[in-house]
């Protein structure tokens, strides 16, 4: 009887103890499953991380991106965004890893009534996607490391007038031909220009949000606006008249550090 006794004692022992080993592999096959999906998690909030360009917004058919815009994603969850040197959003953000969702909200701004965006990742390139008012909305971001400069700010500073040119054909002599013209983009959004007659004019200055355009709104009111396409670097300014007043006008201009006499 003992010895029948001890056989099943062992035996209840070694059955306890290939239970316990297999509880023991459940919970290493769910505990690997479990860290391989936090992985998976943080990996794609890492990815969102970081400081972004737009460099095209695509709504429907129609292409309208912003210039030089630009948003950085934090960690704390936290984000801010502008345009060129200007900074003019800032808010939380949000990831939902199942259902790749990415939500914005604004701290100051209008609320955004389109709600999340659906993320896609393809090296350092990042795509948002969303339906508003029935189009598709398609927004591509690429990272960058410092913040991109817009035409605002490199046309801030004191412009001199170099050539002038009406439907291709050079009329500096006869346009400035006391050397006289220039114009002076302040910070302010002031401009303060001397015309070819020696005149100090000053007006407000606009630039268009989507497009390299400049709009120039004189204090005196019999002056029409004027709006002008435009390139900009570093060293020259080129205007290319696009209103009625100054349709067929090239004004090419040289940076300066002084004013003229």
């Amino acid at each position: 009887m003992k010895i029948v006794l001890k056989t099943l004692k062992r035996k209840w022992v070694e059955y306890l103890l290939k239970i316990l080993v297999i509880i023991l592999s459940i919970n290493g096959v769910l505990n690997a499953q479990n860290l391989s999906t936090s992985h998976q998690s943080t990996n794609e909030r890492r990815k969102i991380i970081g400081f972004w360009e737009i460099n095209k917004v695509q709504v429907g058919a129609e292409l309208m991106t912003p210039v030089a815009k630009w948003t950085k994603i934090n960690e704390d969850l936290t984000y801010q965004s502008g345009n060129g040197w200007l900074q003019n959003s800032e808010g939380t953000w949000n990831y939902d890893e199942k259902s790749k969702q990415f939500l914005l909200q604004e701290k100051n701004g209008i609320k955004d009534e389109y709600g999340a965006f659906t993320i896609n990742f393809s090296g350092d390139k990042m795509t948002w996607e969303r339906d508003e008012d029935g189009m598709k909305v398609v927004v591509s971001l690429d990272k960058i490391d410092k913040l991109p400069r817009s035409p605002t700010d490199m046309i801030t500073g004191l412009w001199d007038l170099v050539e002038v040119s009406k439907e291709n054909v050079t009329i500096t002599s006869s346009f400035d031909q006391d050397n006289q013209h220039y114009i002076f983009f302040r910070w302010d959004r002031i401009y303060v220009e001397r015309t070819p007659q020696g005149e100090r004019t000053t007006g407000y200055w606009h630039m268009n949000g989507h497009r390299p355009e400049i709009t120039l709104i004189s204090h005196n009111e019999e002056k029409e606006s004027e709006n002008w396409r435009l390139t900009v670097n570093d060293s020259e300014l080129r205007l290319f008249g696009i209103s009625e007043s100054n349709q067929g006008l090239e004004m090419i201009y040289k940076r300066i550090n002084e004013f003229p006499e």
